[in-house]
This record gives structure tokens, sequence and C-alpha cells, in this order.
């Protein structure tokens, strides 16, 4: 098993290439060994320092949905191949139903070449077309079966419209490296060590939770 340190190089190491690299070849890479997938249990929380949580919401990284200045915010670590992040978007409708909630999906890709490339499709969609069509293109991801890379992410948001140009040059720009080192950064000193992750408050969980648990959460925030 590679050292923390060995791993979070090889994870800077993917994002960092561009595009248009991960495209000619570089998607045979298989997942790093990282970060797990979710467990199915309810995790239990970690205290986080606020100044984390503060430096987070910052990030214009963050896709923000729901509602605009919420009375309570979550924010969701997921990654596009990680199967209980595909459970957890079945949620998001629900979640998004509550008025006042605010909700920041983060693009943490850690499990591997293909999650690079389909973060950065979807930032280079965020970029372009603003939160309402990185939702859709988030939706249309997570609702695939199997590994999703480049090209299932590039034939998904060219199905929703997206300029093959205008996405390509995003996807390999500069700005899209930087969003997804900075949430990797921010997710490794929150000591987010599984995907999906959320964190409300000063508090952060690291595994799936249950449509009833993150409502609850919601609710103890508010009280």
């Amino acid at each position: 098993m590679p050292a923390p340190a060995e791993r979070r190089s090889h994870r800077e190491t993917m994002i960092h290439l561009p595009r248009r690299t991960v495209l000619i070849g570089l998607s045979a890479a298989l997942a790093a060994p990282a970060l797990g997938e979710g467990e199915a249990s309810r995790p239990e929380p970690q205290t986080v320092p606020i100044e984390l949580v503060e430096e987070a919401l910052e990030l214009d990284a963050g896709i923000r949905v729901g509602a605009p200045g919420g009375d309570v915010t979550m924010i969701e670590f997921f990654d596009y191949n990680c199967p209980s992040c595909r459970r957890a978007a079945r949620d998001l409708p629900a979640m998004l139903a509550d008025g006042d909630l605010t909700y920041v999906l983060m693009n943490y890709a850690v499990l591997g070449m293909p999650s690079v490339e389909a973060a950065r499709v979807a930032l280079a969609t965020f970029s372009l077309g603003g939160p309402e069509a990185a939702l859709a293109l988030h939706g249309r991801l997570l609702a695939l079966r199997g590994p999703v890379g480049a090209e299932r992410a590039l034939n998904e948001a060219l199905g929703l419209g997206a300029d093959a140009g205008a996405l390509a040059r995003a996807a390999d720009s500069e700005a899209v490296t930087r969003r997804l080192r900075a949430v990797l950064r921010i997710g490794e000193s929150l000591g987010l060590s599984a995907t999906p992750s959320y964190v409300i408050g000063p508090e952060a969980y690291a595994g799936d939770l249950t449509l009833a648990h993150k409502r609850a959460l919601v609710a103890r925030a508010r009280a």
C-alpha cells in the first residue's frame, strides 16, 4: 500500500494532465490506490475547523445549487466513478426541494484517471454554462453505469447542447486544473477519506448517508 504522500503525488500528477493528454491514452490508467467509496452504514461525524469549511465555500470550483442564500449549507464531495455517489445523486432532487438549503457540489476526483477526465468535462460545463448546465450534466453522469471517463462525459455534455470546441478548450484550461487541485487540497485538509463525503457546519461525514440522515443533519443545523 503506497504511503499517503505517494498517493497524494499520484493524484496531483493525474489532475495536472491536460484533457488533450488524457484523451490520447492515459485513460487506460486504473483507479488510484487512494480513497475508497463510502460504506453503506451511517458514518460518524468528525469535527473540522470551521475556517476550512469557510475556505471550501469560497472555492470557485463549488457548484452551488438550491437556495442562493439558504439558512443551511451542505457540501457534498463526490467522484463520478463512485457507486455510492450514484445512489446519493438520486437523493439530490429531494434535498433541493428544501427551499432554504444551499447545496454545494465539489468534484473530488480521487478514484483514478477516468474520474479526472470526467471532472474536467464537468467543470468545463460549469465554466461555460453555469450551475444549471453543470447540474444537468451531473445528473446524467451519475446515472450512467460502468466507468465514466472523457469520452462518455463529453458525449453527455454534447447531448445537452455544449459546443464541442469551447468545451474542449475549457476542459484543457489551467483554470480547470486549478479548480481540481483546490478541491483535492481542501478535501485532504478536511480529512475526507471516502466518497461521497459531506460537510455541514463544523462536522464532516466521510461516507454514504441516507436521505433521511441528510435531512436530519439539516434539521439539526437549523435547531
